[in-house]
């Protein structure tokens, strides 16, 4: 009788067993399945809000991005750089480097639009060359980010170029009528505009003018300028117009000569 109790007991210790092996293998296939299902579900959603910031993106640079003001840029540079730079993607790292480079380059308030263009052409460089080995449902929209981005950063040079010849432009006008009629404070503010524009660069061509810009600058804010002083910095303004010409974009380079030219013979009629 001892022998089938012990027996009988075994027999059921095993079963508990048993059964007990078994719901713990279910507990731990529903645990797999769930988070197998949760993982899913976040990469979905990751998917989703990766598919949401690039539709916003591209939706921005779909318009005038130079009619953008520096607020609306910041936020959507922040934006933007928010959701890069945690990746662990080192394509995605580089990107938000430069992405940071960008938001500096904005709220400094000094670079010109080639600089700011320069910095797009990257960040649409490799936008692009990310989007070549992304999934398929990223691909084509990261393609069509990066071309946007290439091209506003195009747009932006030219605009700049646009901006500058339209000021040229004006400028000889200016010089080639009535020399008493132009208004001092407007001069100054004109000399203000090129001198910030060209004391920065690294091209000594460029430095020599803004110089020769600067002096022009403190000769007219005498009150009684000598003609003969104002008249030989101009001519060698105009020498040095000239001079820089030579390297300027072939849409600046003709209107810059006719500058040089013009600031050369104002001056020596002033001399």
């Amino acid at each position: 009788m001892a022998s089938q109790a012990e027996s009988k007991g075994k027999h059921t210790a095993a079963h508990d067993e048993t059964a007990g092996k078994k719901a713990a293998d279910k507990n731990e296939a529903d645990a797999n399945k769930h988070s197998a299902t949760k993982n899913e579900a976040d990469a979905n959603k990751h998917s989703a809000d990766n598919h949401e910031e690039l539709d916003s993106l591209v939706s921005a640079l779909d318009g005038d991005i130079t009619a953008l003001d520096a607020d609306a840029a910041l936020g959507l540079i922040d934006q933007w750089h928010g959701s890069l730079h945690k990746a662990k993607e080192p394509e995605l790292k580089e990107i938000a480097n430069t992405i940071k480079e960008l938001k500096q380059l904005v709220k400094g308030g000094k670079a010109t639009g080639h600089e700011i263009g320069e910095v797009l052409i990257e960040i649409g460089e490799q936008t692009t060359n990310f989007g070549s080995d992304a999934s398929k449902e990223l691909k084509t929209p990261l393609h069509k980010l990066g071309k946007q981005l290439t091209k506003a950063g195009t747009s932006l040079g030219k605009a700049e170029d646009k901006e500058h010849i339209e000021q040229i432009d004006s400028l000889v006008e200016n010089l080639e009528g009535d020399l008493t009629k132009i208004d001092t404070e407007v001069a100054l503010k004109g000399i203000d505009t090129w001198y910030t524009l060209l004391h920065k660069s690294e091209d000594e061509n460029l430095k020599a003018i803004a110089n020769g810009l600067k002096q022009l600058k403190q000769l007219l804010k005498r009150s009684n300028p000598k003609g003969a002083d104002i008249g030989e910095v101009l001519t060698q303004l105009g020498e040095q117009t000239q001079e820089a010409a030579n390297s300027a974009g072939r849409g600046l380079k003709g209107r810059i000569q006719k500058l040089g030219k013009v600031l050369s013979k104002v001056g020596k009629s002033l001399e």
